[in-house]
């Protein structure tokens, strides 16, 4: 079972009483979410309050003690609750009574419950979040039953002062006594939930239905187990997060949409940094990063001296930088990053994230010296051992990388972007079983995250393990069908020989991130081999040129970026250009075998197949995968070559073959 680092809700209510309206909206729609998963699994938690809720350093919300069995009366359910650790408050002689204070009336009565009831006991934890109180109160359990049963709550805005009246309305509902008149369900509510949220600030509609969170379960004892066995409750988790490298697959370049930031400000300095982070820690959705950044602008114009503020915007100004690509976002977060050092020099925090910055602008030994400078400080700091991984990675330092990494997963175990970077340095080396285990630990504590399934789909891939990868990218298209998604199925459907449904998921993906060249390169690739379509793949080959090009301008000249224009090139007849490219790459150090095997298809296109062979040689020895060699379309008439055979004998040699 995972051990869950945190505060419980009831902590944090405890000590700050009363939510500012945007962070309790932000846990509100994350539980909601959750719940509504569980609800559209058939699975009612009975049991939901503040103590079963934990919320993480990052803020993060997962849901505990799933799968309460359910009990006959109220007297019952109060004696069960005696032996809870967490059991709320109120007491009377020899018994707890805490949790009849998030009871549904339907629930206190004894009666039948459902969905609706978690719905209420919902109402009842938003309604404290924000107004400081719990809506029904009473000196004896019976007192607490009766006011469940009759009483009406005071009118949350009457408690809390400036409280939105559509988000009362939301509250007022979930506190039915008529269940037939609450939400039928949190998926409903979560719904309203996030349509209060975009109209609040102007955002994009996202479909929250698609969206499945499953909820981290947390079992008690072995006969609170027996009973969870039988009656069927699952153990799922409540996290999402982005993946911040890129993958020599599709669609890892997604650049997240532009939205309109929020207009809430925070009610002090540190609920600011608790709600900034939250966002980045879902910095997977759109615009998250935009509201973090919001966030933390309008408290430091309050606290201008304030460290962890400038450390975490330099933090938000890096992540919207690798969305976006433009290097006013990287300039800003160096500027952010020194104030943050200026403001607090004994602030691990404000190093990690300055010397995040210098690396992302190649600075990579002044970078060197702010993460130390963190490590001195911290030695546990686990984002300052991934920072420093990723440029012992790009130093072509392979060992002490992958051991920085490792370090980096130990002292973040609530994090899954170690595992993930861990993951992509594994893959990049060719060590597809290892990404595979990287990446399917990262997807315990991320289990909704499209990009981490994408990972999956191309790990499986390079294992030959065709129907999993279907598997994980059909997952992926249930959870976001963005463009990233559809990329990823065009991929798979590609490699299948399916090259015209690879065209009509190729076709969506541009459609939905016209910027992005990879997804036009891919489309370029899928009508090159689709029947009657060959004739289009030089447009969207025009569009991927530029595009590419610009990419090589912002990543520092990466060299598989470069080995893509290559071949971009020349498909569209451009031998020269794409040869002269594939110079640049052969002389750049630490090539990974996706990159070598790319230039072995340049020069099968150019009509040097010694060359070829030489670099698929090269790749293979390397660790490249068999499989993806055996159903690139490109080199089909080369593995009628005597030299194939032997190759494919040193490919099922390799440590990394799938037999």
């Amino acid at each position: 079972m995972e051990l869950v680092h945190g505060r419980a809700l009831s902590d944090v209510l405890r000590g700050n009483k009363q939510l500012p309206a945007s962070l309790a909206l932000n846990y509100a729609m994350q539980l909601a979410d959750g719940l509504g998963a569980a609800h559209r699994a058939g699975i009612v938690h009975r049991d939901i309050k503040p103590s079963n809720i934990m919320v993480t350093a990052g803020g993060l919300v997962k849901i505990l003690d799933f799968g309460l069995a359910k009990l006959n009366t109220p007297l019952a359910r109060a004696a069960a609750a005696d032996h809870r650790r967490d059991a709320a408050p109120l007491t009377r002689a020899g018994t707890t009574m805490g949790t009849i204070q998030y009871m549904s009336p339907e629930q206190s009565a004894g009666e039948a419950t459902g969905p609706r009831s978690d719905v209420f006991s919902f109402g009842i934890v938003l309604y404290e979040m924000v107004g400081g109180r719990r809506p029904f109160e009473g000196a004896t359990p019976v007192q607490i039953v009766r006011a469940l049963l009759s009483a009406d709550p005071p009118p949350l805005r009457s408690i809390a002062g400036r409280v939105p009246e559509d988000l009362e309305r939301i509250v007022d509902r979930c506190l039915e006594k008529d269940p037939e008149a609450r939400y039928r369900d949190a998926s409903e509510l979560g719904d309203d939930l996030h349509a209060f949220d975009r109209r609040s600030t102007g955002r994009p509609a996202l479909d929250q239905r698609t969206v499945t969170l499953p909820l981290q379960v947390a079992l008690r004892d072995r006969v609170k187990w027996r009973r969870r066995l039988l009656a069927g409750a699952a153990t799922l988790a409540l996290a999402i997060s982005l993946f911040v490298g890129y993958l020599a697959w599709p669609g890892s370049n997604h650049v997240a949409e532009s939205v309109p930031i929020p207009r809430t400000e925070a009610a002090s300095p540190a609920e600011a940094f608790q709600t900034a982070r939250a966002y980045l820690q879902r910095r997977d959705r759109r615009g998250n990063v935009d509201r973090a950044i919001h966030t933390l602008q309008s408290a430091l114009q309050k606290n201008p001296a304030n460290a962890a503020l400038h450390a975490a915007l330099a933090e938000a100004f890096y992540w919207k930088y690798s969305e976006a690509a433009d290097k006013k976002w990287l300039q800003m977060a160096m500027e952010s990053g020194h104030r943050a050092v200026a403001a607090n020099d004994d602030l691990a925090a404000a190093h990690v994230a300055l010397g995040m910055a210098l690396a992302a602008s190649a600075q990579n030994d002044q970078a060197t010296v702010q993460l130390e400078r963190a490590l001195d400080l911290d030695s546990l700091n686990g984002a300052a051992h991934l920072a420093l991984a990723r440029i012992r990675f790009a130093q072509v330092r392979f060992a002490e990388a992958e051991q920085l990494y490792q370090k980096a997963v130990q002292f973040s175990p609530d994090d899954y972007t170690p595992l993930s970077e861990l993951g992509l340095f594994y893959y990049r080396n060719a060590r597809y079983d290892d990404a595979l285990a990287a990446w399917r630990n990262a997807l315990r504590l991320a289990p909704d995250n499209v990009r981490l399934l994408g990972n999956l789909v191309a790990a499986h891939h390079m294992r030959g393990e065709y129907a999993e990868a279907t598997n994980a990218a059909q997952r992926a298209l249930e959870l976001d069908p963005n463009a990233f998604t559809w990329s990823n199925l065009g991929t798979q459907r590609y490699f299948q020989g399916r090259y015209g449904d690879a065209v009509t998921a190729m076709e969506k993906a541009v459609e939905l991130d016209p910027k992005n060249y990879l997804y036009w390169g891919n489309l370029g690739d899928a009508y090159r081999w689709a029947s009657k379509m060959r004739p289009k793949a030089g447009g969207a080959y025009a569009k991927a040129i530029p595009l590419a090009r610009e990419k090589l301008t912002a990543t520092q000249n990466d060299a598989m970026v470069r080995s893509r224009l290559a071949l971009y090139l020349v498909k569209t007849g451009d031998t020269g250009g794409a040869l002269a490219e594939v110079a640049i790459v052969e002389k750049a150090s630490g090539k990974d075998p996706g990159t070598v095997f790319k230039t072995a298809v340049v020069y099968e296109l150019a009509h040097d197949r010694d060359k070829a062979f030489d670099a698929l040689e090269r790749a293979v020895k390397a660790g490249y995968s068999m499989h993806e060699i055996e159903n690139e379309p490109e080199l089909a008439a080369l593995r009628y070559d005597d030299r194939y055979r032997k190759l494919r004998i040193t490919g099922a040699a390799g440590k990394n073959a799938v037999q």
